[in-house]
């Protein structure tokens, strides 16, 4: 009777060393291993960086600027370290040049969808992407939209055509309402002159 209890007593003693090392390795701070946590999927969504003048034609596709190139390369660099598995851009190409500089930084291709199926990007993102985390540039007049099909609430009613500089960062959770973070990154946007 007693070796049953001392061998009671040791299985105890070892389970509590199991579990306490268990505790203590869930502790890690979240993101650390450059991985998104369990059952969430981080979506960042941008605007499309500056781009140049256009022509006022329909068929119109101008390149960024100067300062839109300068944007994209910000935005590479404050994205760098997360764990982005996808790029997803429109058909134009300021959206794809806002995206290139990260595209290159993780040897990633640039994938593209159509701005106007906003649900259709969403589930998407909600069945191809699910756990992972990635980029979806768009326009002045769609990022909202992309939010509010995730699940997000707007922040605020629109993007103005200057405004540049928004980075919402969206947080999918199984379970969970979604959640919207408004980020910004590169030069701060400036209202034209009157």
């Amino acid at each position: 009777m007693k070796r049953f209890l001392s061998l009671a007593g040791l299985l105890g003693c070892l389970l509590s060393v199991c579990t306490l090392f268990s505790c203590a390795a869930q502790k890690k701070t979240p993101g650390a291993s450059g991985k998104t946590k369990k059952g969430e999927t981080v979506v960042y969504v941008v605007r499309h960086a500056e781009k140049a003048p256009s022509s006022g034609a329909m068929t119109d596709d101008p390149d960024l600027s100067e300062a839109g190139h300068q944007r994209a390369q910000a935005l590479r660099d404050q994205l760098t370290k997360e764990p982005i598995s996808a790029l997803l851009a429109t058909k134009y190409k300021r959206t794809q040049q806002t995206l290139q500089p990260l595209a290159q930084a993780k040897n990633l291709s640039v994938q593209l969808y159509n701005p106007t199926d906003y649900l259709g990007l969403a589930q998407n993102i909600k069945t191809n992407y699910r756990g992972k985390t990635l980029v979806v540039a768009g326009h002045s007049n769609t990022v909202l939209y992309v939010l509010e099909a995730l699940g997000g609430k707007k922040p605020f009613t629109e993007v103005a055509d200057h405004q540049y500089d928004y980075l919402f960062k969206v947080t999918l959770r199984e379970g969970k309402d979604t959640q919207v973070e408004v980020k910004h990154y590169g030069q701060p946007s400036a209202a034209p002159a009157n």
